[in-house]
């Protein structure tokens, strides 16, 4: 059986980064979901809008759109960096506007942080730009104290973080049904 293409964002560049590790962990979860997306991000240009024409838009940002218009869904992790979202995320999500690559799709919001707020700042900095590309969001995952929690290949070393990752990929799939019922 085909798997359900899933939009990945990234939002730390880092190869051993513990954004990597929860988009890892989310797929243990869910063998019937296909995240992709992922090595693109780190290929983007910063968005220039002169470039957002079709004679002029760079590959990557052609091939990120359209990747995410044949997705499903979303699930971005992405750092907290200085108490907002990371460049590297916005960047990705500035390349959305004007596609309809997350238009009514369900998007799981994920951070870890070594600190006490689990990247929360970081993730509600991106709601607004969400919603202005009419996202549907999913109830999200922070991770505090992370380096104890989960490894960067998504390994979770701790109970109650894994079930609350069983649960944030169970209201994803629940979401991607009403998603596609609604599409019909």
């Amino acid at each position: 059986m085909a798997r359900l293409p899933i939009l990945a964002i990234c939002g730390s560049l880092r190869a051993d980064s513990l954004h990597r590790g929860l988009l890892r962990a989310v797929e243990r979860r869910a063998p019937g979901l296909q995240l992709l997306g992922e090595d693109l991000v780190g290929e983007l240009p910063l968005m220039d809008p002169d470039l957002d024409t079709p004679n002029r838009m760079p590959s990557a940002a052609r091939e990120f759109r359209l990747l995410a218009e044949a997705c499903a869904g979303a699930v971005i992790a992405s750092p907290e960096y200085v108490h907002s979202a990371s460049g590297v995320t916005k960047n990705a999500l500035d390349w959305l506007a004007g596609s309809t690559g997350l238009y009514g799709k369900p998007v799981l919001l994920m951070s870890a942080s070594p600190g006490q707020t689990g990247g929360i700042r970081g993730l509600a900095a991106l709601v607004p730009t969400l919603l202005a590309l009419d996202a549907t969001l999913v109830d999200p995952v922070t991770v505090s104290r992370a380096p104890s929690r989960i490894r960067a290949d998504g390994e979770v070393l701790e109970a109650g973080l894994d079930l609350r990752l069983d649960i944030a990929v169970e209201q994803l799939r629940d979401a991607l049904a009403v998603s596609a019922v609604a599409a019909r």
